[in-house]
């Protein structure tokens, strides 16, 4: 049995040909809904994923607003489903890869990471649009198909309740610890400028070719966020330009106020350097 061979063939109605990825939220099949006939990812969640009912209903209710949600830079989210078998959403399956396999495997382009980036920043405002935060993004929650489209994915980790930020102040350590906002860490509530900043740690990593901050423990890595600025992307990679870095450097300010407003307006400056540059 390979890592990508299935550890149950079924799950629910649907048949299981193949495991997608594993995090610290749960595992994703690739499967065939057999009652329609479509492939779907099914995400069962690990046991210990919910911490307490209100979490749960958090995410019931995230899910039930979800599946109204259609937008061509957003993985669809069709359902989800709690019985005996486990708690799993079932979700629309996207055929390529994920921005990390890209960043290991494609050769540096300026042109086509700058419209990566158009469309991660154009399915992220349409979420912000809808009172959603992502709360996680990182290049292993932005999906390829295989024309190209890149898809915001994993959305869903609490949704957005502010009573459970309240009463859960572990919410926020889901948040994969590299990409982390300064607020979170400061226990402040997340914004869609928190995004932004995880996004900005992205965008290092895309055209600066490595992270921005080198820590070799968590603590250490905290203190980067809080306190310190990276090196101009510019100045790790030259062939990232001036202004991009700028932008880039814009996204990752310690205070949320001094970023882009919103990701449209950040999608638009690096729309006008495209044009500028390319």
């Amino acid at each position: 049995m390979d890592q990508f061979t299935p550890d149950r063939p079924t799950l629910y109605h649907f048949k299981l040909d193949r495991i997608l990825g594993e995090g610290g939220t749960g595992r994703v099949y690739r499967g065939i809904d057999t009652k329609k006939g479509e492939v779907v990812a099914v995400k069962l969640f690990h046991e210990n994923f919910f911490r307490n009912k209100l979490h749960l209903r958090d995410l019931v209710r995230s899910v039930k607003r979800f599946k109204k949600y259609d937008h061509q830079n957003v993985v669809k989210v069709f359902g989800f489903i709690d019985g005996d078998d486990g708690r799993c959403m079932i979700m629309e399956y996207v055929d390529g890869p994920d921005l990390k396999w890209y960043l290991q495997n494609r050769p540096w382009n300026l042109k086509e990471r700058i419209g990566i980036i158009s469309q991660i920043c154009s399915g992220l405002q349409y979420l912000h649009d809808q009172k959603i935060i992502h709360h996680d993004i990182k290049p292993a929650n932005i999906l390829f198909t295989r024309t190209g489209t890149a898809k915001l994915a994993d959305f869903s980790l609490y949704g957005n309740s502010l009573l459970l930020e309240l009463i859960d102040k572990g919410a926020g350590e889901q948040i994969t610890p590299m990409y982390v906002p300064p607020e979170i860490i400061r226990g402040e509530g997340p914004s869609s400028v928190s995004d932004q900043y995880s996004l900005g740690i992205t965008l290092y990593l895309m055209f600066a070719e490595e992270l921005p901050y080198k820590a070799d423990n968590l603590q250490r890595l905290y203190q980067c966020h809080l306190s310190e600025v990276p090196d101009h992307p510019t100045l790790v990679n030259p062939k990232c330009p001036q202004a991009l870095g700028d932008i880039i450097l814009k996204t990752l300010a310690k205070r949320p106020e001094d970023r882009f407003a919103d990701c449209d307006l950040l999608r638009i400056a690096i729309a006008k350097l495209g044009q500028s540059r390319i």
